[in-house]
């Protein structure tokens, strides 16, 4: 190697050691499921914050009459900080509403011993579920806000009652093959089931009040003597 070649890879080594070197990386804020999350564990606390004043409020009173300097109030935040996550009072709202969603949690359809305990027991936990005071401030706000959130209200149907159906209506399959339904009849006779449930319960507590929400006991009771003659039926239907 010549000297002049020997000098250049020297300088050359000299000035990779010199060079400043980049500062660490921060950790930032990131996204999930569309909305900004905060790196440090602060700013994740005033978002949860945030989020549960706009929860309470907007399931209490409504996207309309919740305002921005209420959910403020509540919270205890400024306006500098909520906007930093939420650019619209519409965005808040999807928000709160999509966590309210994810956190609703349809019962599972267990076989529990004999076909009549099975569908009573499932007919008892989703009731239970139903009839529960923030499922069903959620229900009235997704009906409410149907025509300005059309996404949300196909949603809340999606993660709930589609479920609640789909897996009737495997259940109804499985008595399909047993011979104890006739064939093809699975989702016709899952749509007639929870309508004979659903329908008269669920209506007078939505319109009539907190009031007419029945019993456990007498979920139960009702529901043993309409799976009774629901099967009955449906064997010669």
């Amino acid at each position: 190697m010549t000297l002049e070649a020997t000098r250049t890879e020297a300088f050359a080594r000299q000035s990779v050691a010199s060079a400043p070197r980049p500062a660490p990386t921060r950790r930032v804020d990131g996204y999930s499921d569309g909305m900004l999350v905060p790196a440090s564990a602060r700013g994740r606390k005033r978002l949860e914050r945030i989020i549960e004043a706009a929860t309470e409020l907007f399931l209490r009173d409504g996207f309309i009459a919740t305002s921005i300097e209420a959910v403020l109030e509540a919270s205890g935040g400024s306006k500098a900080t909520l906007y930093s996550y939420f650019s619209t009072k519409e965005d808040l709202f999807r928000a709160v509403v999509d966590e309210a969603i994810r956190g609703i949690a349809p019962p599972r359809l267990e076989r529990r011993g004999d076909i009549r305990t099975t569908l009573t027991e499932y007919v008892v936990r989703t009731f239970e579920c139903l009839s529960a005071p923030r499922h069903r401030a959620l229900l009235r706000l997704a009906i409410i806000e149907r025509e300005r959130f059309p996404d949300l209200a196909r949603r809340y149907y999606e993660h709930g009652p589609m479920q609640s159906r789909q897996a009737l209506v495997q259940l109804f399959r499985e008595l399909e093959n047993q011979r104890v339904l006739r064939p093809g009849t699975a989702a016709d006779v899952a749509d007639l089931f929870i309508g004979s449930l659903t329908h008269s319960w669920l209506l007078e507590a939505l319109f009539l009040g907190d009031d007419r929400i029945p019993s456990t006991d007498e979920i139960r009771e009702k529901a043993a003597r309409i799976v009774e003659r629901f099967l009955a039926s449906a064997r010669h239907g």
